[in-house]
């Protein structure tokens, strides 16, 4: 590994290189690109319509908390033997592998649908939201495995606030517009209750055309020896796996150099399941407004993203990595802390509710700053034969890290106060950047051999 002198900055890069419409240019990102929107919205917008559908069967909050833990946890059980499967076998593979088999779980529920009813209908559903959310856990690692295989280290930084700007935009898309349309739509065209079944369609459709262009990705050079290695070793697939998670974990441990970007990552996805949580009680309580304008309140923050992924692509190569990544860390703690300071005496006036749009933006913005940096030091500092593994180490910290409190915020918030609460958050967010910048200070990046030899490649 070859150490990054602190401070440097990237080599230049030529307007092609640091512009989208240059990337896109490229096929094989270009399908990966279009596969990320449809996959993306298809698996944002089937929540929403099974939160809709536990919903119109149970008429019961706990239930829906149980379809949001059927979809969260098994981030937590499988996001590390994911890792191992990703670095052993063709990324390809696994990509288009699990969007077929979501394809098959969306239909599922239309079957259930149709023949099912009571308890097993539930057991059902919740079974199969799990199936589909562990099989999720194998498509992200090695989608973020493949970027950099596609387009170079050099345009990493663009490449990742493109996918960003992506992600930013199918949640949209998905929850927002598309799939409450379609369901609107269904229920107007083919009767009511039947515009679930409509959607779940569509959400297989959708993972059909993003498998067949993910089908068109090339070959992954990297692994074919592997592939042989693995048919030819005698021992069990248990004791591999464990032996490779250790080698995964063990990698993550010995270089402090990843541990920022992993951590910045973790705790982003963290305060964002934490807004999530306390917004529609914020609105209720502090802004006095109806819970569902809580959505409209705070889709500043959408805003603030897009632009954040826009600027970083633009300017992300004059500073470092880190340098940016804190600084969303600071400005995301100085916004949570005023928002807390204000909420104490302007609650209930539109003053407050105005100061909240803008707080959101700048929310929104650090959210673009933690994420994009952070997600391609990760690439960057880890090399192609472990890079799977280190992507679900992380995934495994995000949602580790990320589900305790979103469980149990709303209650320590109705003990205590949702003010509080936001300057806790906030606090704790700024002290996690004196140490980022701390712990950066004394480990300096590296880039792997396999990652140099690529950057003077294409130098």
């Amino acid at each position: 590994m070859t150490v990054i002198p602190q401070g440097r900055t990237e080599p230049s890069l030529t307007e092609s290189e640091k512009s989208f419409r240059g990337l896109l240019q490229i096929k094989a990102f270009r399908n990966l690109w279009l596969a990320q929107i449809l996959s993306q919205t298809a698996h944002n917008g089937i929540h929403y319509v099974e939160l809709l559908m536990i919903l119109q069967l149970t008429n019961s909050t706990g239930h829906t908390g149980l379809m949001v833990l059927a979809f969260t946890l098994p981030a937590v059980l499988f996001s590390a033997i994911a890792g191992i499967v990703v670095d052993r076998f063709p990324k390809r593979r696994i990509l288009v592998g699990s969007n077929v088999l979501r394809i098959i779980t969306a239909l599922s529920y239309i079957v259930a649908l149709q023949f099912f009813s009571g308890r097993f209908l539930l057991v059902w559903v919740y079974s199969v939201t799990f199936i589909a959310s562990a099989i999720a856990q194998f498509f992200a690692p090695a989608e973020g495995a493949t970027i950099p295989m596609l387009v170079g280290r050099k345009r990493l930084i663009v490449a990742n606030s493109l996918f960003n700007l992506t992600i930013t935009g199918s949640q949209v898309l998905g929850l927002l517009i598309l799939f409450p349309f379609i369901i609107k739509i269904g229920d107007s065209w083919f009767g009511s209750g039947n515009g679930i079944q409509v959607s779940f369609a569509l959400v297989a459709i959708m993972y059909a055309v993003a498998s067949w262009l993910l089908a068109k990705l090339p070959p992954d050079p990297v692994l074919s020896h592997m592939s042989k290695t693995a048919a030819e070793d005698v021992e069990s697939a248990l004791q591999r796996s464990w032996r490779e998670l250790r080698g995964g974990l063990s990698f993550v441990r010995n270089t402090p150099s990843i541990w920022v970007p992993m951590l910045n990552l973790s705790i982003t996805a963290t305060v964002a399941m934490i807004l999530a949580v306390i917004a529609p009680k914020f609105a209720d309580v502090i802004l006095r407004v109806s819970k569902e304008d809580a959505i409209y309140i705070f889709a500043p923050a959408g805003i603030g993203m897009l632009g954040g992924t826009f600027l970083i692509s633009r300017i992300g190569h004059l500073f470092s990595r880190e340098n940016l990544s804190n600084g969303g860390l600071v400005l995301q703690g100085i916004v949570l802390s005023v928002l807390s300071l204000i909420s104490f005496y302007w609650e209930g006036s539109t003053g407050m509710t105005a100061a909240t749009m803008v707080l959101a933006f700048g929310l929104g913005l650090g959210f673009a700053f933690i994420g994009i940096p952070a997600q391609t030091m990760l690439q960057e500092r880890s090399p192609h034969s472990v890079r799977g593994r280190v992507y679900s180490v992380q995934y495994l910290m995000a949602n580790v890290l990320g589900i305790p409190p979103m469980l149990f915020v709303a209650t320590l918030a109705d003990r205590i106060g949702i003010p509080p609460v936001t300057m806790i958050v906030g606090l704790a967010l700024l002290l996690l950047a004196v140490w980022t910048v701390w712990w950066s200070a004394r480990h300096h990046p590296v880039i792997p051999q396999d990652e140099l030899a690529e950057l003077h490649e294409t130098a």
